[in-house]
């Protein structure tokens, strides 16, 4: 930015302006200037992944971008009827503060023992 350029907000760019393609082991999120986000994850073994980075560019942060990129690792996961170790701090996060991915989580035993005493 040059300076007298204002920062792109999300509810400006209209979604169809930005696409999600899977890469690897993970997804990229594309707008119209190129690679803006992406979320990737590792294999622990067969039925286990580690969510190790969610990053969205700063310009497009404050709308629904990286929910959208969990979302679909946490879609994939359940197809394929995988667990996720959310241990990059947005997954975990948003695994924290949203019971609707409880089904995919494989929690370690701190996790465990934490969800227990709450």
């Amino acid at each position: 930015m040059n300076g007298n350029e204002e920062p792109i907000r999300p509810e400006d760019v209209p979604a169809e302006d930005i696409i999600a393609q899977r890469q690897g082991n993970g997804y990229i999120l594309k707008g119209v200037g190129g690679q803006i986000g992406e979320i990737t994850y590792r294999l622990v073994d067969v039925d286990t992944w580690i969510l190790d980075h969610t990053y969205v560019d700063p310009q497009y942060r404050g709308g629904n971008l990286a929910k959208q990129l969990l979302n679909l690792v946490v879609d994939d996961a359940r197809e394929k009827g995988r667990k996720i170790i959310p241990a990059c701090a947005y997954a975990l996060a948003q695994f924290k503060r949203n019971p609707e991915y409880a089904d995919v989580w494989e929690k370690t035993e701190k996790e465990a023992n934490y969800s227990d005493h709450s």
